[in-house]
């Protein structure tokens, strides 16, 4: 494995590191409810009773007891929702110390899993958040599969915000995330320019800010679900427990010269029953969605290869393709099945393969069970 690792006769001590960003799902949450010690908490939510007529005199109601005259009364019935916590999820790399000195010590513990956690962890956690948000917006009947141009962006989020008044949902509060696409496309809509003085601004500057008082924030495509356009939400509507967060650098520990790193999380979402109608979700664009994918230099001819995502579902398939060249890789195109025979499949995540000799670059594509592509991911191919 040495000679993947770039074990230096000269090598820059600055690491080059890659794009990222903080949590961007956090603000869509709330911290109502406590599962310390529980991976089960229990919500309830009161129902209502019908109005009646009220009867100035006479008992119109025999069977009922005394106060017939507002109608007969019955129990009060309370209405059970059971959160448990399922995301139970890890992670674990060895940084040799060997490898560490003889590599300009850029391969310090600490700063790897900072790394591991602003590029992986956090994510992870954020795409499973706007999907269990799209899921519950669709199971309710919240949602939308227009497709979005520059002439309808504006009239598309407005229905989305009329559905919440409507619903009752407070108007301070809410939060819009939506895909670049989306926002490049409210930017060129003549209704959206013509708003007002402030979106006429916005648009001089390349930002977004608030729209019609929903606050906007603009999510990488890899991060939403397949197709997602935008979700307009509130805190009040889900809930979102990190019930465990354990992150460990073990010094020289039995076996191993050097440094253990070891991460763990218990995580989930839930959208509260009463609470549902707070999520608007508009989605079914035609498009593939971005991911990222990661090579690691390992033996020599060899690649590691890493996809930064999780499956849209879990019966998806990952193939890959390289190439010399990115124009020389596979094309992909929406709604249109790969030859899967053309590809190869990536049968785990973190898979070391043996490209071609001269190949430097791979194409990552997620199919789905007709082999219709939701997503794909170039990378440079770092060859041991």
């Amino acid at each position: 494995m040495a000679g993947g690792i770039n074990l230096a006769t000269k090598y820059s001590d600055k690491v080059d590191e890659r794009f990222y960003r903080e949590s961007q799902a956090m603000v869509a949450l709330n911290n109502d409810y406590k599962f310390t010690g529980e991976k089960t908490v229990k919500v309830y939510s009161i129902p209502i009773v019908p109005m009646n007529d009220y009867a100035r005199s006479g008992s119109p109601y025999t069977s009922s007891p005394s106060g017939s005259r507002y109608g007969t009364p019955t129990d009060l019935s309370r209405n059970v929702q059971s959160l448990t916590i399922n995301k139970d999820r890890s992670f674990t790399f060895v940084i040799d110390k060997g490898d560490k000195i003889q590599s300009q010590m850029v391969s310090d513990a600490g700063k790897a899993l900072s790394r591991q956690l602003r590029e992986v962890v956090i994510p992870e956690f954020d795409t499973y958040v706007f999907k269990t948000l799209a899921d519950a917006a669709v199971a309710n009947g919240n949602t939308d599969s227009t497709a979005i141009t520059k002439s309808n962006a504006y009239e598309m989020f407005l229905q989305g915000m009329e559905h919440m008044g409507n619903k009752s949902v407070p108007d301070r509060g809410r939060v819009a995330f939506c895909s670049y696409r989306f926002a490049n496309l409210l930017m060129q809509d003549p209704a959206f320019i013509k708003y007002s003085d402030r979106s006429q601004e916005m648009v001089i500057r390349g930002e977004m800010g608030e729209c019609d008082g929903c606050k906007i924030v603009k999510v990488p495509s890899s991060h939403l679900p397949q197709g997602a356009a935008f979700i307009i939400t509130h805190n009040i509507a889900a809930t979102g427990p990190k019930q465990l967060e354990d992150y460990r650098i073990h010094d020289d520990p039995p076996g191993i010269s050097g440094w253990l790193v070891e991460g763990r999380i218990i995580y989930d979402c839930f959208v509260l029953n009463e609470k549902a109608d707070a999520i608007w979700y508009h989605g079914g664009q035609a498009m593939i969605k971005d991911m990222q994918v990661v090579t690691a230099a390992t033996d020599t001819g060899k690649s590691t290869i890493v996809v930064n995502a999780v499956k849209a579902n879990a019966s998806n398939k990952w193939y890959y393709d390289t190439a010399t060249t990115i124009a020389g890789l596979i094309g992909v195109t929406y709604d249109t099945a790969i030859t899967y025979g053309n590809w190869t499949e990536l049968t785990a995540n973190g898979l070391e393969i043996t490209p071609t000799v001269g190949d430097k670059y791979i194409r990552v594509v997620e199919v789905d069970t007709s082999y219709k592509p939701v997503a794909v991911g170039d990378a440079l191919l770092n060859i041991g």
